[in-house]
């Protein structure tokens, strides 16, 4: 009884596959037959296809692009900036202030701090022999290459001596070398900053860019020297620093790291319950949460801005089938003489939608994967088009034969074969 029941099981899928494979037969015959008309009519599910494939993975490519620029920049990292918060609350403080000793109380206060890289920034001009370059100078700690990820490619980094003896010393970035030094190795050699001669100690690790901005047009030089010689008369005390990174060891939280920083800053500065903060923290885990949900926006309006083109390929479909049944009347009356059921020429017509539009979105993925491919090459920003989104674009444009085919399948399965073959 169960070898029956096994066989007659066998056979009535081996029926449904040879009528599956004999619609799809006559589907490719029929799309043959009418080429020009069918290339025509899968035009618009193949332009809608491609625009949103490429839609989807410009948004995928977005979202990579800006995670890699922040982890660039410094993962797991919070920066500490003396400007008042701009969260509700009244506000007492005309000016933030943020000092080296409110770092140390950091250090010792908030648990999982890896390093911490008080700054002070200024725009300086570097002389070589005649040749000049603008950079966007900063005054730092040892800690500045471990928190941002840029190290040293040749020579040393700045040391703690360097920063307790105000030491003339500089780390370039490679921009500046280039401009100042060409293609020769800077280690070693003098540039002069406002008269003053500065030792080129090292030479950092080419990183490139980050939100559009050139993270090798830097030089670096201990705090106390940047304060000493540049701007100290721009700040309000001996100590004052204008930014401050800290660094958290991995599987730190860090929002915990975050009420923590914020605690020890109010503590310290008597912030009360409805005032607001003189200062703000931000960290990396927000610019990624942040970033992500811009992207995703972004990357929402331009799939919707794609998809109206797929919904007038899907239209154009439906009215060629419309006009199909109209010339092929004669034909579904002799299927139906012959015994074929309306479910068989229900299932012929959606099917031969179904690889018409399928067809139609196999050649706009493939545009679209070229596209892509051009973009990463030439324009140096990820177009990722992933197995998932190559069959995730065929299967919906299958699915949108079968939506917009289904209205002329069901029209033609209820003809009458009588009327049908009396159709001249």
């Amino acid at each position: 009884m169960t070898s029956a029941k096994a066989a007659s099981g066998k056979a009535k899928r081996a029926r449904f596959l040879a009528s599956w494979g004999v619609n799809i037969a006559i589907a490719l015959t029929a799309l043959r037959t009418n080429l020009m008309r069918s290339i025509l009519t899968m035009l618009g599910v193949m332009i809608g296809v491609f625009a949103v494939t490429l839609a989807v993975a410009v948004g995928n490519g977005a979202q990579v692009s800006v995670m890699e620029s922040i982890n660039n920049f410094g993962s797991n990292m919070a920066i500490l900036v003396p400007q008042p918060d701009n969260e509700g609350g009244r506000r007492s403080f005309d000016r933030g202030r943020l000092t080296s000793r409110d770092m140390r109380a950091i250090e010792r206060e908030v648990p999982g701090i890896r390093a911490v890289a008080p700054q002070l920034r200024s725009s300086l001009e570097l002389v070589v022999a005649g040749t000049s370059a603008g950079t966007n100078a900063v005054g730092t700690t040892p800690g500045y290459g471990t928190i941002t990820n840029h190290p040293v490619d040749r020579g040393r980094s700045l040391s703690d001596a360097d920063v307790r003896s105000a030491a003339r010393v500089m780390v370039l970035g490679r921009t500046v070398s280039e401009t100042l030094f060409g293609e020769f190795d800077p280690v070693g050699e003098t540039v002069r900053v406002d008269g003053v001669p500065f030792i080129v100690i090292g030479l950092l690790e080419e990183k490139g860019s980050t939100f559009g901005q050139d993270n090798d047009d830097t030089a670096l030089m201990p705090i106390s020297t940047m304060r000493q010689r540049f701007v100290g008369d721009t700040l309000p005390g001996p100590d004052d620093l204008q930014v401050a990174y800290i660094g958290f060891e991995d599987g730190v939280s860090l929002t915990q790291a975050k009420t923590d920083i914020t605690n020890v800053m109010r503590d310290r500065y008597r912030v009360q319950d409805d005032e607001v903060n003189p200062f703000t923290v931000r960290t990396t885990q927000e610019f990624m949460e942040e970033s992500q949900f811009v992207t995703g926006i972004f990357q929402a309006v331009l799939v919707a801005i794609a998809s109206i083109s797929l919904l007038v390929g899907g239209i154009g479909i439906m009215n060629i089938m419309l006009v199909s049944v109209t010339e092929r009347t004669r034909e579904i009356g002799l299927r139906m003489a012959l015994g074929a059921r309306r479910s068989d020429i229900r299932n012929q017509f959606l099917v031969e939608a179904a690889v018409l539009c399928a067809l139609g979105g196999a050649v706009g993925l493939a545009l679209a994967w070229l596209s892509g491919a051009a973009l990463t090459a030439y324009a140096d920003f990820p177009v990722p088009i992933g197995i998932g989104v190559a069959i995730g674009s065929l299967a919906f444009s299958a699915f949108l034969g079968l939506v917009f085919g289904s209205y002329p399948a069901i029209r033609a399965s209820r003809l009458s074969p009588i009327e049908a073959l009396r159709t001249e």
